[in-house]
């Protein structure tokens, strides 16, 4: 099946939340497990395949409570108010963060069960995207100008 990513200069505040929560898990459970998740939005493809291969991902404690299959209105909206399919989730979000190299894994390996942990330039996004936000900054207003590469040399993101 081709697969098309969403690029990070159209992300918009969809992925950047998603990516603080990402990042949340991993630095509590030391990795983010793929599995069923009611905090993340879930198409019903994914909720489907989610929920009978990884129906209990490591998280920190919480009660445990079901999740939902989001309607396509609900889809993943993209920095310029557009949406890129009417089936894009926070699952998909994952994937375009995997595609982007911010995984030590690419898009095909982001599979129920698999524990993701960030690369040097997902590190080096989340640290700018954590200093956003303790600036009072807003996910909406949160852009990477530079890809990865920027993120791997060291340079400004």
């Amino acid at each position: 099946m081709d697969q098309s990513y969403v690029p990070m200069a159209r992300w918009g505040r969809d992925h950047w939340r998603c990516l603080a929560y990402v990042e949340a898990v991993m630095v509590e459970m030391a990795g983010f497990q793929v599995g069923t998740d009611p905090r993340m939005t879930a198409n019903r493809r994914h909720y489907r395949v989610l929920a009978e291969q990884c129906p209990r991902p490591k998280r920190p404690s919480h009660p445990v409570r079901p999740g939902m299959v989001m309607r396509p209105e609900y889809a993943t909206t993209l920095a310029d108010g557009t949406q890129p399919d009417p089936w894009h989730d926070d699952w998909s979000c994952v994937q375009d963060f995997a595609a982007e190299g911010l995984f030590t894994v690419g898009p095909d390996q982001v599979e129920p069960g698999a524990t993701l942990t960030f690369s040097d330039a997902g590190l080096a996004l989340t640290a700018k995207l954590r200093q956003h936000k303790a600036a009072g900054g807003q996910y909406r207003d949160f852009a990477c100008e530079t890809g990865r590469q920027a993120a791997v040399a060291g340079g400004d993101l």
